[in-house]
């Protein structure tokens, strides 16, 4: 029989809940790098939660696939390998295909136009040499396409593998002229959209989907 919800086992979910939005934030943004132990002694001092969240909050984080946590070695922000991102890179992709196809009906001149903006937008920020801002734009318009799909889940999903992206995007960066051509990218899905032809927006984002994954294994994955 299920014990009923008690105030204190409410305020440790709510707990849990704050501590896991804090990490998660933290991770994401940066502040924590790859790599990186996760000590509940002193994330308790930091957040002010006690440990017994915090664990939970760290499980959580580790379902998420932002965490790993190991006997004798505790919890540590997830490393990046190729592996790992590959199956990032190709589920970010898939999702975009699927959204594109299912919301290519639906499509309106107002949407593309909105794309064209969000597009302009991101270029304005690389040549202001506005890094974080480039970074949220492009998520808008890559939110903004796969949410023309219509399908609630598919955004979902989407977006918290798109932050698992960019966190690490934060913390290595882009190759040479990496995000000039993801503008370029940009333009020429835009420019498929518009035309209705789901079988050239499909293969820019799959060409896409290849250059940004070695782009970033090329970062993260050393040689030899």
């Amino acid at each position: 029989m299920l014990r009923p919800m008690t105030e204190d086992t409410d305020a440790t979910l709510n707990s849990v809940d704050q501590a896991t939005r804090l990490i998660r934030e933290d991770i994401l943004s940066g502040r924590i790098g790859p790599g990186a132990r996760l000590k509940t002694a002193e994330l308790a001092k930091r957040l002010g939660f006690s440990t017994m969240p915090l664990r939970e909050a760290l499980r959580k984080l580790e379902g998420e696939g932002l965490v790993e946590i190991e006997p004798n070695r505790g919890a540590t922000v997830r490393q990046l390998d190729r592996a790992y991102i590959t199956d990032l890179f190709e589920l970010n992709t898939e999702l975009r295909i699927f959204a594109v196809r299912r919301g290519m009906n639906a499509l309106t001149l107002e949407r593309i136009r909105e794309l064209e903006r969000l597009a302009a937008e991101y270029r304005a920020h690389l040549a202001a040499g506005e890094d974080e801002a480039a970074i949220e734009t492009n998520r808008r318009f890559n939110a903004r396409l796969v949410e023309f799909g219509g399908n609630r889940e598919a955004l979902r999903v989407f977006l918290r593998g798109w932050d698992t992206i960019f966190a690490f995007r934060r913390s290595y960066g882009y190759g040479t002229g990496r995000r000039r051509v993801m503008a370029e990218e940009m333009q020429l899905l835009i420019d498929a959209l518009r035309r209705q032809d789901a079988t050239a927006a499909e293969a820019i984002l799959r060409m896409q989907n290849a250059a940004m994954m070695e782009d970033l294994v090329a970062r993260i994955v050393p040689e030899g």
